[in-house]
């Protein structure tokens, strides 16, 4: 059967929005849309056409995402990237109106002053665990600690980062 299976870019923006729904985090989703798209195209004999050609590659990228999601461990940002990760979480979230966009950006940057507050190991526990839902057992391998060691100090960076906000003490510098 010929079916009308094409890989350009419109293909390549399904995959990534399909990648960037499961994984909320830009860099991820590039490189996992990149590796459904080889997986589409290498298995493109296998294509029955019981579904059209947009379905089919839509659920190898997010099935490729929940592999991601699944690997052990994967460390999911750099150290001192916790801007870019701000920033990243609100693209998915964010409602794209001039208003919302500067309300979120005022507080992305006051909650960016308020984790350069934080000890290191407590600024990467809040970012991994309460921005990009990293579980407590893959916390504490990333910290080398246990999982309830992890699971304490991300609760700490919270309870500090929601006092400074409650306080005002996170101010972004103008």
């Amino acid at each position: 059967m010929n079916h009308e299976l094409t890989f350009g870019p419109d293909e390549w923006k399904l995959a990534y929005r399909a990648a960037l729904e499961v994984l909320h985090a830009r860099d991820q989703a590039e490189d996992v849309a990149q590796e459904a798209l080889l997986r589409a195209y290498l298995a493109r004999d296998s294509f029955a056409g019981r579904a059209r050609p947009h379905s089919w590659l839509y659920r190898i990228a997010h099935n490729t995402a929940l592999s991601q999601l699944r690997r052990p461990f994967v460390r999911r940002y750099a150290g001192d990237d916790v801007d870019a990760v701000v920033e990243e979480r609100s693209a998915a979230t964010v409602a794209h109106t001039p208003e919302t966009e500067a309300s979120y950006s005022q507080l992305a940057a006051r909650l960016s002053t308020c984790l350069a507050m934080l000890r290191p190991p407590d600024r990467r526990a809040f970012v991994e665990r309460f921005l990009l839902g990293t579980s407590e057992r893959e916390l504490g391998a990333i910290l080398g600690v246990s999982s309830n060691a992890a699971k304490q100090r991300a609760f700490r960076a919270r309870r500090a980062v929601r006092a400074q906000m409650a306080a005002g003490g996170c101010t972004a510098a103008r």
